[in-house]
C-alpha cells in the first residue's frame, strides 16, 4: 500500500530528523525548543501511522533501524527542498525579484511606460517584466496579471486604482494633408461624407459610434467611412498618413498636436474622459516587484 504525505505529518518528519541527527532525544529535544517526552511521542506517532519502526532506543542511545536509516535520506531532501522554498519566498520578500505581468492599452506603454523603462531596469535588475499590448479589458485575476492599466470607468470597483495620467478627453483629429481636398467639419452633423475611421471592439466585435458633447449633454453619431481597424496605435498612424479623421484619447496624441502632425477638428465638441489609472486586486502582501514597479513608473506622471 502506497503511503500519500499528509501535511499534518510534516512537524512529525522534522522531528524524526532531528533526533537522527543527534542521536539523542533530549539534544533534538533542545534544538527544537520542545521537551524529550513531547519530541518522543511525536516520533512514536509517526512509527504508528507508518507501521514501522523507525528508531531503536535504548537507555543509553538512540540509533536508526534499517527502515529508519532508508527512509531518512528522503526526509532530509525533502525538508532541504523545503527550506530552500520558504528562503526564496524570504528573498523576495526582501529584495525585489521575479516578474511583473501587466496588462495595458499599446499607446500607453509608448506613452507612459517606455520612457522610463530602461531606468527601472537598471534600479531593480531582477526584475523582470511582461507587457500583453491590449486594448480590451482583462480580467486581472483569471489571466494571470499583476497590475493592469485602463480608464477609470471600465475599472472594476473592487480594485485598488491609481491616476496615471492627468484627465484627458476623446478628441477628433486628422494630418493637414487630409484637408487639401475636405472641407473642415464644423459640427458632428458635419462629418457626413468624411472618412472616419471606425474601431472594432475585441471582446464583442461591435463597431464604436463617435462620442461627442453638445451643451454639456453626451451625444453619439453614427459615421461612416472604408476603414475599420482593431487597435488604437494603428489607427492614429491612419490619420497621421492623411487617410482618414479619427477619435481618439487626447493624451495619446499630444505630441502630434503640439508639433502640428495632426490638428484637432470639432474641439468646443469633445467629451471629457477622465483619466488611465494603474489598477490591481490589493494592496495586502505586496510582493517587493509589483511595489517597487507601481511607485516607480507611478512617479513618472507630472
Amino acid at each position: 500500500m502506497s503511503l500519500k504525505l499528509d501535511p499534518a505529518l510534516l512537524p512529525a518528519l522534522a522531528a524524526f530528523e532531528c533526533v537522527a541527527r543527534h542521536a539523542s532525544f533530549s539534544r533534538a529535544a533542545e534544538e527544537m525548543g520542545v521537551s524529550a517526552s513531547a519530541l518522543s511521542q511525536s516520533v512514536r506517532s509517526l512509527e504508528r501511522r507508518l507501521d514501522v519502526r523507525l528508531l531503536a532506543r535504548t537507555t543509553r542511545r538512540v540509533g536508526l533501524t534499517e527502515e529508519g536509516a532508508a527512509m531518512l535520506d528522503g526526509v532530509r531532501e525533502g525538508l532541504a527542498q523545503l527550506g530552500g522554498a520558504l528562503d526564496t519566498v524570504e528573498h523576495s520578500r526582501s529584495q525585489p525579484a521575479g516578474m511583473v505581468r501587466i496588462t495595458l492599452p499599446r499607446m500607453a506603454f509608448a506613452r507612459f511606460f517606455l520612457p522610463r523603462l530602461g531606468e527601472f531596469s537598471a534600479r531593480y535588475p531582477e526584475v523582470g517584466v511582461e507587457f500583453a499590448l491590449d486594448d480590451h479589458l482583462v480580467d486581472l485575476v483569471a489571466e494571470g496579471f499583476d497590475v493592469g492599466v485602463r480608464m477609470g470607468e471600465q475599472i472594476a470597483a473592487d480594485m485598488v486604482a491609481l491616476p496615471l495620467g492627468p484627465v484627458t478627453r476623446l478628441v477628433t483629429v486628422a494630418a493637414p494633408a487630409y484637408f487639401a481636398q475636405r472641407p473642415v467639419p464644423d459640427s458632428p452633423d458635419a462629418l457626413a461624407g468624411h472618412e472616419c475611421s471606425r474601431y472594432r471592439y475585441a471582446t464583442s466585435g461591435r463597431l464604436s459610434r463617435w462620442l461627442f458633447q453638445r451643451d454639456g449633454q453626451p451625444l453619439e453619431v453614427d459615421v461612416s467611412g472604408r476603414y475599420i481597424i482593431n487597435d488604437l496605435a494603428a489607427e492614429i498612424d491612419l490619420a497621421r498618413s492623411g487617410l482618414a479623421l479619427v477619435q481618439t484619447v487626447e493624451s495619446m496624441v499630444a505630441e502630434d498636436l503640439r508639433s502640428g502632425r495632426l490638428v484637432p477638428v470639432l474641439d468646443a465638441y469633445a467629451l471629457p474622459l477622465g483619466s488611465l489609472y494603474l489598477y490591481f486586486p490589493s494592496r495586502v502582501n505586496m510582493p517587493p516587484r509589483l511595489r517597487v514597479f507601481i511607485d516607480h513608473f507611478k512617479a513618472a506622471v507630472p
